[in-house]
């Protein structure tokens, strides 16, 4: 047995629109239809270029108690493989996201590193041996 990918991440927050305004501002993602069971509307996937679901966002379904913005979980970060690093800068700029940036010269790799609407690290993770760098 080997693990292939990273299927999705699932993110169940009170700030739902806020959480999916943040992704496709930032990171160029889009809104489509729930692929699980559980059809409502604030049960939203959010798919890449490609047409491949990586977050889950949802609602905490009523009653159900909501965990604080930020709280600290043994999850430390959700990654991406990304590229186009100076078109990625720009973006997150431009909606007004701060960003750290982690040079990693010995493995050939630059991150950036931010935060979603609910506290969530988010890494962005750049080659710097392709062209688009």
């Amino acid at each position: 047995m080997r693990v292939d990918r990273l299927g999705h991440v699932n993110i169940r927050t009170p700030l739902f629109e806020e959480t999916l305004l943040f992704y496709e501002a930032c990171l160029g993602f889009r809104r489509g239809p729930a692929v699980s069971a559980v059809m409502r509307p604030d049960n939203v996937w959010l798919y890449d270029e490609q047409g491949q679901p990586l977050i889950h966002v949802n609602a905490p379904l009523p009653g159900e108690a909501a965990a604080p913005a930020g709280q600290a979980s043994r999850l430390d970060h959700v990654a991406f493989d990304c590229s186009g690093l100076s078109s990625c800068r720009e973006r997150l700029t431009a909606n007004g996201v701060a960003f750290r940036e982690q040079p990693l010269p010995a493995r050939r790799l630059h991150q950036l590193n931010l935060l979603d609407p609910n506290g969530i690290k988010v890494e962005l993770t750049f080659r710097t041996d392709e062209d688009e760098y």
